[in-house]
């Protein structure tokens, strides 16, 4: 509870006062809601009698439509309000949770369930960003405000998945996804009553030249980018080799409590870097965690793939939490909004091209593995470059990060 008031004190009572605290309730209750299923999703489609190949098509459908969503994102939350958009994405999810406990061997309903899925990240995540960003007052504090926002989250994310795994041994999926349900439901409440939220940008968002003008911003977002290939692998195709390994849904339940444990021990002593110790440990995460995906393929032992999870948890910050630091504090100067926007719909659309050859492989797993490593090394590759960059082109860049 002291850690829960130490990141509202530190954030949001100068800016946005009590609703604000309103808000961010919500968004807690969300993450809880969200993590007694998440891990799940690809598991329960396996066993509504699709393949695997064919649970890798509905992750194909699902980035396709969510690419463009993001565009419409952004421009509902510039209509209508950050608040409202954050609605319409709960209400999407809710949507996907009640169809997937009817879930059929139907593409029309795979698609539909695509669908919903997507309406809800694009949603959802862009207008929460969005909010976040905003609530910055200083871009240097960034670093330590995002080290915070992980691991409040990751509390949650501890909380659900530990639940999650009790109501799957007593009632089973249906038990867990209507408890879900019914926690989303409530986090409706506290945006019904957070009215008074600043929430839409106060200047017009920057068009793609200009937001994509320096070469920084543009290797930010392509690591976005790789990192989200990892992403799909450890949060898709692990669970899936995991639960065809044991056999067991209850075996990838550990998961989702491996990485929080990992992300709360790891999250707030990071987010104090800055300047040039943040391009290094991007660097160092994404080396250690190819290595990983390497071990893993080379080396078949089921604890080993628990162990590798908490490593991974922890290389995973050493990437995410300085990308994000840079990426939200120069949207914080610049344009949050299209920050948000960009940050979610890079992700998704790199995402499309690791589906599209996950659909047209016969063996997944190891292949997948090889690519989630081979994206790791592509970050290393682009930090390289940009380090060359620096030493022959003399930059003009602001760097909004580091006032020393």
């Amino acid at each position: 509870m002291q850690l829960f008031h130490t990141y509202h004190s530190h954030r949001f009572d100068k800016l946005f006062h009590s609703d604000f605290w309103q808000f961010e309730f919500s968004v807690w209750l969300h993450v809880v809601a969200r993590s007694f299923v998440a891990v799940f999703v690809p598991i329960l489609i396996l066993q509504t009698g699709f393949s695997i190949r064919e649970v890798m098509v509905y992750y194909l459908i699902f980035m396709i439509i969510d690419v463009p969503l993001n565009f419409v994102g952004r421009w509902l939350v510039e209509t209508i309000g950050a608040r409202k958009v954050i609605m319409l994405g709960t209400c999407a999810l809710i949507a996907f949770s009640l169809l997937l406990l009817e879930l059929s061997v139907s593409w029309v309903l795979l698609i539909i369930l695509a669908f919903f899925a997507a309406l809800y990240d694009a949603m959802y995540w862009v207008a929460h960003i969005f909010l976040f960003i905003e609530s910055v007052d200083d871009p240097n504090e960034s670093g330590e405000s995002t080290s915070l926002l992980y691991i409040v989250k990751r509390i949650a994310g501890l909380l659900g998945p530990a639940i999650g795994a009790g109501m799957l041994l007593l009632w089973g999926d249906t038990g867990v996804l209507l408890l879900s349900i019914v926690v989303l439901g409530l986090s409706l409440i506290p945006l019904f009553m957070a009215r008074h939220i600043p929430d839409k940008p106060k200047k017009k968002h920057l068009s793609w030249k200009e937001f994509f003008s320096s070469w920084k911003q543009k290797r930010n977002y392509l690591t976005m980018g790789f990192f989200a290939i990892h992403g799909s692998a450890e949060s898709v195709v692990l669970p899936l080799f995991i639960f065809m390994t044991f056999e067991s849904i209850e075996s990838v339940s550990a998961i989702p409590i491996i990485i929080s444990i990992a992300a709360i021990v790891f999250s707030y002593t990071t987010g104090k870097l800055r300047g040039e110790g943040r391009e290094k440990l991007i660097v160092a995460g994404a080396s250690l965690i190819a290595l990983v995906w390497l071990i893993r393929l080379f080396v078949q032992l089921p604890l080993l793939y628990y162990v590798t999870i908490f490593m991974v948890g922890i290389f995973s910050l050493m990437i995410s939490l300085p990308l994000d630091s840079n990426m939200f504090a120069y949207g914080k100067q610049k344009d949050a909004l299209s920050t948000a926007m960009y940050r979610n719909a890079f992700a998704m659309g790199f995402k499309i091209l690791f589906y599209a050859v996950m659909t047209a492989l016969l063996y997944i797993f190891h292949v997948g593995f090889a690519i989630a490593a081979l994206s790791m090394l592509g970050i290393v590759v682009l930090s390289y470059v940009f380090s060359l960059k620096n030493i022959f082109v003399k930059t003009q860049e602001p760097v909004f990060y580091d006032k020393s």
